[in-house]
């Protein structure tokens, strides 16, 4: 397997991904995400709006990604790393490819000087959650996360 920055030509792949990824996340209802955006906000521009790097196969097809956002402004006043996704094709798990894609997002943390790296993970999500506790990260205790959504928002 390759781990590479995602490049012009894989939208169509990762869009496919991602799809897949909100399925499983029970987030599909409200997915809204396609080919256009991907590219504009991962592929366009000196700052893309967020990081996307894939796994390859030996046949060169998508079978994982990682997208993440690099936060600038932290209390503790060096970035943050927000891993959004990280998918990998039901058919090519259980090879590692999950493993290469987190260290390829360590790496890049560090070269940021980042303090953390922080994502979520849906509570019925078993075997990821069992995987994230075998590469050795800890659940975060002691808060609650809310959201306001668009008819919140709007009625502010």
């Amino acid at each position: 397997m390759a781990i590479r920055k995602i490049q012009p030509g894989d939208e169509t792949r990762v869009l496919a991904l991602m799809q897949r990824h909100a399925d499983l996340e029970q987030y599909d209802d409200i997915f809204a995400i396609d080919e256009r955006a991907i590219s504009r906000l991962a592929l366009q521009g000196a700052r893309p709006a967020c990081h996307i790097v894939v796994s390859e196969n030996a046949e060169r097809q998508i079978v994982g990604f990682a997208l993440y956002f690099i936060v600038d402004f932290t209390f503790r006043n060096r970035p943050m790393l927000y891993l959004s996704d990280l998918m990998v094709d039901e058919t090519h798990r259980r090879q590692g490819i999950a493993r290469e894609l987190v260290e390829t997002v360590c790496r890049e943390a560090n070269a940021q000087d980042c303090f953390r790296i922080k994502w979520g993970v849906a509570s019925a999500n078993k075997d990821a959650i069992a995987f994230y506790e075998s590469i050795g990260a800890t659940r975060e205790t002691g808060k609650l996360y809310y959201t306001l959504d668009n008819a919140s928002i709007a009625s502010r």
